[in-house]
């Protein structure tokens, strides 16, 4: 049976056999009564009508106009004749139609206009120019062809879209180039950028730029921007990523200054570090998985958790060095505070494969006469080094912990009196005349103190070295490299200074290496550990000396660690407690020295040994 639908209820109504409507006419007007019976139906009916009304109106006033040139058709001219209109609509559309014919093939083709234009975004990508050529002849014809009534053809609303597409860009700055030309552009300006900011390929600072990014092994990264994120390279290159640090940024401490708390990084040097640890290679050449930065109020439950396991690796000395190496005159065994004369367990130091083959590398300079090498020391005299560990020294936890131990400057001063014994012998066979080896302190300033040596160490300690103040390792930084840098200049002519970022190696300039005793992170230690990854003429061996069974000593060494990961350049040692100094000492030269570095016999040479009558009473000054 056949069934038709109520235009009410939208229900199916059957239809009689003869053909009658009566049912379905009695059905509607049930349905309309029902209606106009039930609440709010004046409401919902205008609505209706008034939408119904507006389309009418529209179709009414498409009916009543060339859907072509949009001329009335109501006016005098056309004398309400239909034959007169149909001519001036077929006249206009064959005009049209010539009109699409003589247009090139690559136009747009039809695209949805974009629905916020506010925010950007287009509903539909443009397309490039293969779809353009791709538009036929024959749709171009078809669409200009459209019957009357319609509004626009559909050719005519492409070509209204493509205007108000192109006002768009044009009101925001863009314009019609291809993002490949777009692209291009971009990385002109960069390079145009490069040359204002160092000079053209060939100068000096491209030279120096070019070193950079080897040493920090961004190289590749650097090249990835430029060419496929034009925008992010120039971003980064204003920010001066990609370049050495500028002598006035260190002066100023741009880069040390805290951010707000509860930002991601402490400092805009923490923030440039992770940046080129995460993005560039690491020394074997491999990929390394993202790293973050910990922030004590942030991360204490696990800066605490990593530096107690790293205190439980700790294994006692083995008993056969322990035997040959020990010496009365180690700084704890007079030490009337202390109470246990047993060495402290310390934790295996590792030197890195990077770090043996860059060492391999310089000795072979070394040995074949290409290179040189140059000795310095730079000590921490900060007030943290003078704490006496048998009061208690309070950690950033809130916690203070006693240790049974002498305090971290006596230590130092020891082994630095012990390295001297060695450390001038080599030095003077490269210039017979040098009395001591250049010493640099640091604490909120970093001094040149002169030379130090053996035959009046206690004398020159006392009267020279000045104890107190913070801990901002930069600060003696650029003192080694600025006394360094100057002697090189002034007696054999190697080096250059540059007037925004100091001073600069040149060919066949003899390398540092440099030894640093420091107790702690200081303030500056990512800009140090930012520093120290583009240089390439200086070698650097750390000894961080520290409280014995101290989980936050460990996250220091945690974080050195990783120093020396990503840096071959650079060598660290654990030294925490009570320790065999003639055992560390040996270990240290070992780094300083890869060529010819002291060994068993002459270490513990009894006139290098300290007598212990000429110990300290007690720990601290």
């Amino acid at each position: 049976m056949e069934e038709d639908e109520c235009p009410v209820c939208k229900m199916s109504i059957p239809l009689s056999k003869d053909g009658s409507t009566t049912a379905k006419e009695a059905h509607i007007a049930s349905c309309i009564d029902t209606r106009m019976m039930s609440p709010g139906h004046h409401t919902n009916d205008q609505k209706v009508y008034a939408k119904r009304a507006a389309e009418l109106e529209h179709v009414q006033n498409e009916e009543d106009e060339c859907p072509v040139c949009h001329i009335s058709l109501l006016s005098k001219e056309f004398d309400g004749n239909d034959n007169v209109r149909q001519a001036h609509v077929a006249s206009c559309l064959e005009k049209l139609d010539s009109t699409s014919k003589s247009q090139p093939q690559y136009a747009p083709p039809a695209y949805e206009r974009p629905t916020n234009l506010r925010s950007g975004k287009l509903s539909k990508d443009l397309k490039g120019s293969k779809d353009f050529a791709t538009s036929s002849k024959s749709s171009g014809d078809v669409k200009s062809k459209t019957s009357v009534g319609t509004g626009l053809s559909l050719q005519g609303q492409e070509d209204q879209e493509v205007s108000t597409l192109r006002k768009w860009f044009s009101s925001l700055g863009g314009d019609s180039k291809t993002p490949m030309e777009k692209k291009q552009q971009i990385m002109a300006k960069a390079d145009s950028l490069m040359s204002d900011r160092w000079g053209p390929p060939g100068s000096q600072r491209r030279e120096m730029v070019a070193r950079y990014w080897a040493a920090t092994r961004m190289f590749d990264h650097w090249m990835f921007l430029h060419g496929q994120h034009p925008r992010q390279f120039r971003k980064y290159l204003e920010k001066g990523y990609m370049e050495p640090i500028p002598t006035q940024m260190v002066t100023a401490r741009t880069l040390a200054y805290l951010y707000p708390e509860g930002s991601y990084y402490e400092t805009p040097a923490e923030k440039r570090l992770y940046y080129l640890l995460n993005n560039g290679m690491m020394p074997d050449g491999s990929r390394h998985a993202t790293i973050r930065p910990l922030n004590i109020n942030r991360d204490r439950y696990t800066i605490i958790k990593r530096g107690n396991q790293r205190n439980a690796r700790q294994v006692p000395l083995d008993p056969k060095l322990l035997a040959n190496y020990m010496s009365p005159g180690d700084v704890f065994q007079s030490d009337k505070q202390i109470k246990s004369h047993n060495y402290s367990e310390q934790v295996p130091n590792t030197v890195y494969e990077t770090r043996m083959t860059a060492l391999h590398e310089f000795a072979e300079g070394i040995l074949h006469g290409t290179d040189h090498l140059e000795t310095m020391v730079l000590i921490d005299v900060s007030g943290s080094m003078t704490w006496n560990p048998h009061s208690g020294i309070p950690g950033p936890d809130g916690i203070t912990r006693y240790h049974d131990q002498p305090s971290n400057i006596r230590l130092v001063q020891h082994l630095v009196r012990r390295v001297m014994n060695h450390m001038l012998p080599r030095a003077q066979k490269e210039h017979p005349h040098q009395r001591g080896i250049d010493v640099v302190t640091f604490s909120n300033y970093g001094t040149y103190i002169g030379q130090l040596s053996t035959s009046n160490f206690n004398h020159d300690w006392q009267t020279k070295v000045r104890l107190g103040g913070g801990t901002q390792v930069m600060q003696g930084w650029q003192k080694v490299k600025a006394t360094y840098f100057e002697h090189q200049n002034r007696d054999y002519g190697h080096g250059r200074f540059d007037p925004d970022f100091g001073w600069q190696p040149t060919p066949g300039m003899p390398k540092l290496s440099l030894l640093v005793f420091l107790d702690g992170e200081a303030t500056d230690m990512d800009e140090f550990e930012l520093e120290l990854l583009g240089e390439t003429w200086a070698y650097v061996t750390i000894a961080l000396v520290g409280m014995e069974n101290c989980p936050h000593h460990h996250s220091h060494a945690i974080e050195l660690e990783r120093v020396a990961r990503f840096n071959p350049h650079v060598g660290f040692f654990d030294v925490h407690g009570r320790v065999c100094e003639r055992l560390i000492v040996q270990d240290l030269l070992g780094s300083v020295y890869p060529v010819d570095p002291p060994v068993y016999e002459e270490i513990c040479k009894p006139e290098y040994d300290i007598k212990p009558d000429e110990l300290p009473a007690y720990s601290t000054y």
